[in-house]
């Protein structure tokens, strides 16, 4: 997919169409239709690639690297696997089943990036622009659509964006690259103390706070800075620094509540909706009520079919008879997290699919000490969010995302292990 010298500009603009694509970037926009007719093309590519790279292996005699090779097997085995359990769960055909997993395809870009990496095509900093040129790029066309966008545009179609009694306008953006943006400029400002940086990390903090509006994805990443705090600075001063940012926090939630009063309010709803649910009970807010009944449903068919939590019941797709609303009807497993993996993929299915990769994963962040290089301690944090993310979205939704930062820093310590260049 890169051949030989080519430019930088060249390298990064080759790289942000992998991004796009292995993202799903345009998904749930005004785009999506023309994004999946040309995907396809993209997984072709990526099938192509990762046959290429196997008869090159095999023709060269080199023997395969053993966590590239579990992943490949990934990559072959889960669609196979997904498509016979949902055949005998419900008697879907089998080729829905395979064309609904076609997904898993999009993890060879992560060994894409591995190879890229290792054979030194692409150098790290190349990558670390791309991953900022993509983090801007985010911030700036979503911030665009969210304060263009007319709502009377809405009637009768919700695949882009919502109305929403409590939060108004909500867009369905891809936050990966937001994410990456503040932490970014979170460590970078840590560690050099630049007015800049700090102005571009509030940026992407008042975009995370004011316009996606994610409640436990504000707690997850909240958190996923107190780590980074906390491993990096003596215990002395994570205090003081927790002090610090308590009274910066208390500063902005005095200013907000003197400009957008409502705001608070609302969000102090929100949160408190959200505790009520993780209790049990139901609350006033429907979204969050939803993964009360979807948790019903998927408990209800494993008490019925006590195998299905073992070995899962397929993926259904939306294109053989009407998908899961004609078996469930609202249902799903995306927003069940770790239950709505099971349901999927099976005890069997979570420990290939989430125990294995994130003893992978952890291996590699321990692995990984350069502390002064903002981008290989984004990656770490990043995978470090992953992992605190993992009961509710793991390699079963959204695995494409998370296989690229795992290769990015594989294929980092794989270098420095050699006593290799790696920047």
């Amino acid at each position: 997919m890169l051949i030989g010298n080519k430019t930088s500009t060249i390298h990064i603009i080759v790289l942000i169409v992998v991004f796009i694509f292995t993202t799903k970037f345009f998904q749930s926009t005004p785009f999506e239709t023309l994004f999946f007719k040309v995907q396809a093309g993209f997984l072709g590519i990526l099938l192509l690639f990762l046959v290429a790279y196997i008869l090159s292996l095999i023709v060269n005699r080199k023997t395969i690297n053993k966590t590239v090779f579990y992943f490949i097997l990934l990559i072959l085995f889960m669609p196979i696997y997904s498509a016979y359990r949902s055949n005998v769960e419900f008697g879907q055909p089998f080729f829905y089943g395979l064309a609904s997993q076609r997904g898993w395809l999009l993890l060879g870009a992560g060994i894409w990036f591995y190879y890229i990496i290792i054979t030194k095509k692409v150098s790290m900093l190349t990558i670390e622009r791309s991953f900022l040129v993509m983090s801007l790029a985010s911030l700036i066309i979503f911030s665009f659509f969210y304060l263009t966008f007319d709502p009377s545009q809405l009637i009768g179609d919700e695949s882009f964006a919502r109305m929403t009694e409590d939060r108004g306008l909500r867009l369905k953006f891809q936050n990966f690259f937001i994410t990456f943006g503040a932490l970014y400029y979170f460590i970078k400002y840590s560690i050099h103390r630049k007015l800049n940086d700090l102005l571009m990390l509030f940026s992407f903090l008042a975009f995370i706070v004011f316009i996606i509006q994610g409640r436990t994805y504000m707690i997850f990443l909240a958190g996923t800075f107190l780590l980074y705090y906390y491993f990096n600075f003596p215990i002395s001063k994570f205090f003081l620094n927790i002090i610090k940012i308590l009274l910066f926090l208390l500063t902005i939630l005095v200013l907000i509540n003197i400009l957008m009063p409502e705001y608070l309010e609302r969000m102090g709803k929100l949160f408190g909706d959200m505790f009520t649910v993780l209790g049990g009970e139901k609350s006033q807010d429907a979204s969050a009520n939803a993964r009360i009944w979807t948790s019903e449903i998927a408990l209800d068919y494993f008490h019925s079919h006590p195998m299905s939590i073992w070995f899962g019941t397929g993926k259904v797709s939306n294109q053989w008879n009407g998908g899961y609303d004609t078996l469930f009807g609202y249902f799903y497993p995306a927003d069940i997290g770790i239950l709505g993996g099971t349901f999927l993929y099976g005890i069997f299915g979570i420990i290939l699919l989430v125990l294995i990769p994130l003893f992978l994963e952890i291996k590699e962040i321990k692995k990984a000490k350069d502390k002064n290089n903002v981008f290989i301690m984004t990656i770490r944090y990043m995978l470090i969010l992953s992992i605190i993310k993992l009961i509710q979205d793991g390699l079963y939704f959204g695995a494409s995302i998370w296989i690229i930062l795992f290769f990015i820093l594989y294929g980092y310590n794989r270098l420095n292990k050699k006593g290799l260049n790696v920047t």
